[in-house]
């Protein structure tokens, strides 16, 4: 692989994230502060204090600066201490990784008019944000970043930013550590108390209704009639102070009769050696932005099932790396999952395929060169 791509001259770049909980979103602001860092970068983190996402920055080395506003637009005195942060640090560039923390950011370029933002986007949205307070809020953006082509798309049709700031830069994974060779099967089962001689089919995501944790549920039983021996592992934890959902949950494996097939895992931070217990990966989310996990499972050579909603299939080829089903759908499921597993040959082409999708695709280096490409040229 050619070397990494390094900024043209030292760069001081600000990640700000005002998000309480940890889940995709947050673990990127850690993962792209990090890489950044690798580039000729000074990586600044402003975050609310006491938080996971705080807890992450700290571990991984990264300088991080604490502020937690309180109001969800016109916080003026919030807007005033993170120009004052990112005026001490000499920051040049601010990402935004949520569109909720631009409001303050814009406000804060009062105070700090040479600041250049840049929204990273991660969520798409199909409201209309051609109002006047949002178009004043995306007129401070120098630079907007969406993960995929319909994201673009989307921006475009709903607001008021001109096409010629918006590129889109894929997120990507770590080839080196999403390696399936790396990992003995055997032993990552053992590790997580897997069994060892059945087929497990898992998912991983924060645990929320648009995820579709219930439609898993409800094909377990659909599953188990053609094949008993199936497991299912569900991993994720529910978003901070929105409890409650989990055990909503565990509620319906016991009422559907399947509890005793089926383990809920919190979220975990080894998201490869999880990867490689499993012999099929799903996502049933209702429309998922863009689906990275997807692309970690694909890099470890899994088979996938998928939502064909949101960015999903524009990383996965429907019947080359996986099967691709409508959302809200649990028979679909249901026949993609027993389809799969009971066809070794299609598995293994699957599998095969995934992985080569992935990193031909979705290699971080290549992601993050073309990342730091654009904000180059800022």
């Amino acid at each position: 692989m050619p070397e990494s791509l390094n900024f043209s001259k030292k760069r001081r770049v600000a990640l700000i994230c005002f998000s309480a909980s940890l889940g995709g979103l947050e673990l990127t602001t850690v993962r792209l502060a990090r890489d950044l860092k690798t580039r000729m970068a000074d990586c600044l983190l402003v975050v609310p204090p006491g938080t996971p996402l705080a807890d992450q920055a700290v571990k991984n080395g990264l300088e991080v600066e604490f502020l937690d506003p309180t109001l969800k637009y016109g916080d003026l005195l919030a807007a005033i201490r993170l120009a004052r942060i990112l005026s001490s640090h000499r920051i040049e560039i601010a990402i935004l990784m949520q569109s909720k923390d631009i409001n303050v950011a814009a406000a804060a370029t009062w105070v700090y008019p040479r600041l250049k933002l840049v929204y990273y986007q991660q969520m798409q949205s199909g409201v209309n944000k051609r109002d006047l307070l949002h178009t004043w809020m995306y007129s401070k953006l120098s630079l907007w970043i969406s993960l995929t082509k319909r994201m673009k798309q989307e921006v475009i049709e709903h607001t008021r930013v001109p096409e010629e700031l918006i590129t889109v830069v894929p997120l990507g994974m770590d080839a080196r550590l999403f390696d399936p060779k790396i990992y003995d099967r055997s032993e990552a089962r053992k590790r997580h108390g897997f069994p060892a001689g059945r087929p497990i089919v898992g998912m991983a995501s924060r645990l929320d209704p648009q995820k579709g944790q219930e439609e898993f549920l409800r094909s377990l039983p659909l599953v188990l009639k053609r094949q008993r021996e199936v497991y299912f592992v569900i991993a994720g934890d529910e978003t901070r102070g929105e409890e409650g959902y989990k055990k909503h949950l565990v509620g319906l494996s016991e009422e559907l009769g399947v509890s005793e097939y089926v383990r809920f895992l919190p979220f975990t931070e080894h998201v490869p050696e999880f990867m490689a217990a499993l012999d099929l990966f799903v996502l049933p989310s209702y429309g998922e932005t863009y689906g990275l996990v997807l692309i970690e499972a694909m890099a470890m050579g899994k088979p996938v099932v998928a939502t064909n909603a949101g960015g999903v299939p524009e990383i996965v080829e429907d019947g080359r790396d996986g099967l691709l089903i409508p959302p809200r759908n649990e028979r679909a499921l249901a026949e993609a999952i027993v389809r799969i597993l009971a066809d070794t040959s299609l598995r293994r082409s699957f599998a095969e395929h995934a992985r080569k999708n992935a990193l031909e695709r979705f290699d971080s280096a290549r992601c993050v060169d073309q990342l730091v490409r654009t904000l180059d040229a800022l």
